[in-house]
This record gives C-alpha cells, sequence and structure tokens, in this order.
C-alpha cells in the first residue's frame, strides 16, 4: 500500500512521520519516492557545510580518514562530492581537531575525476602509522559559476549556504563584486559583471 502523499519536510525533522503529510493519496506505485543518502560528511572543531574533517560512512559506521598522501586530488573528490566545484585546500593533521570512531580509509590515491572518495584506490586502516592525530581534511568552494552557456570563468553566479546552492540577485552589483568573485575563483580580476540573468535563469 502507498501510506503517505504530499510529504513537505522542513529538513530538521527526526523522522519522516514528522513532516507534513497526508494518508490519503492519488497516486500509483510508478510513483514511490526513492533517496540516495551521503555517505560522506564534514565534521570537527568549527567545520561547516564547505570545511571540516573528511568523515565517512562504511559499513554501518561512520569514521575518519588518515592523512597519509592526502592531497588536493582527494580533496576535490570530497568537495564534488558534497556538492561544491572544487576544493581550495587539503589540510591535514586534524586541523578540524581530533574525533573518535575507527579510521576507514589511508593512503587515498584519488585522480580527481572520481564520482565519489570510497571510488578512489586507498587502504584500510589496520597498522599504527595512523593516529587520531592525522585526520584528512577539506575546504571546499562556496561559489560557482553556471548558466546556458558558461565556462570555468565566466556564468552565473552561485553561492553556498546553509547547504544549499541558489544564486544572487543583480540590484546594485557592479564590477567590484564580480571582482570580488573571480578572486575567490582565483583569478585576478572581473572584466565585467552583467546582470539581467546573463547566463540563464537559476
Amino acid at each position: 500500500p502507498i501510506l503517505m502523499d504530499d510529504v513537505r519536510c522542513l529538513g530538521f525533522e527526526a523522522e519522516l512521520q514528522h513532516c507534513s503529510l497526508t494518508s490519503r493519496h492519488d497516486c500509483h506505485h510508478e510513483e514511490d519516492a526513492s533517496v540516495s543518502c551521503a555517505t560522506i560528511r564534514l565534521g570537527g572543531d568549527h567545520a561547516t557545510n564547505s570545511q571540516g574533517r573528511v568523515e565517512v560512512f562504511q559499513n554501518g559506521v561512520w569514521g575518519t580518514v588518515c592523512d597519509n598522501d592526502w592531497d588536493i586530488s582527494d580533496a576535490t573528490v570530497v568537495c564534488r562530492q558534497l556538492g561544491s566545484p572544487h576544493a581550495l585546500s587539503a589540510p591535514g593533521r586534524a586541523a578540524y581537531g581530533q574525533g573518535t570512531g575507527p579510521i576507514l580509509m589511508d593512503d587515498v590515491q584519488c585522480c580527481g575525476s572520481e564520482a565519489k572518495l570510497q571510488d578512489c584506490p586507498s587502504m584500510l586502516e589496520q597498522s599504527s602509522r595512523c593516529g587520531h592525530h592525522d585526520y584528512a581534511s577539506v575546504s571546499c568552494a562556496t561559489i560557482r559559476l553556471r548558466g546556458e552557456i558558461t565556462t570555468h570563468s565566466e556564468g552565473r553566479v552561485e553561492v553556498l549556504q546553509n547547504g544549499l546552492w541558489g544564486t544572487v540577485c543583480d540590484n546594485g552589483w557592479d564590477i567590484n563584486d564580480a571582482t570580488v568573485v573571480c578572486r575567490q575563483l582565483g583569478y585576478s580580476r572581473a572584466l565585467s559583471a552583467p546582470g539581467r540573468a546573463a547566463y540563464g535563469r537559476g
């Protein structure tokens, strides 16, 4: 049977049954809902949605990643898995504090093109080479360029805030604002600051 319809969660509920919903429905089973859950998260001291200690979910347990051979390619895979376009840095040495739980991955060797960190060659940490002071961390980009016709250096500005990507309104938008975005993306300055959804609506 179909037990729920018109489910409207705010995102903070502990259980699906706590969301707004109706038990009467007008659905068929070809409309059954599905999910794909995150198997990676950022934790630690002062962690945010874009920076923190890398934690992975394997075999029903959350654990950490050792920083042996940890580099920007590994961090980029993590950031993309979290919805960010690229990594800004790949700190090690438990930059976001020591955690608890098992160390699940060591000697991660991503090329940078993998869909998720668990696809990268690595070793399960079973030795004493890694301690709780050797955690891998990431700092991910919180700004990206998107649009109908876009390149790495031009497009509609989107920012990551509270776990959601959204656009920036062009009210008051000028070359100074665009220059800040360009510097944040690694460029020296902006050439222009088009508005009016020049690269398509978000």
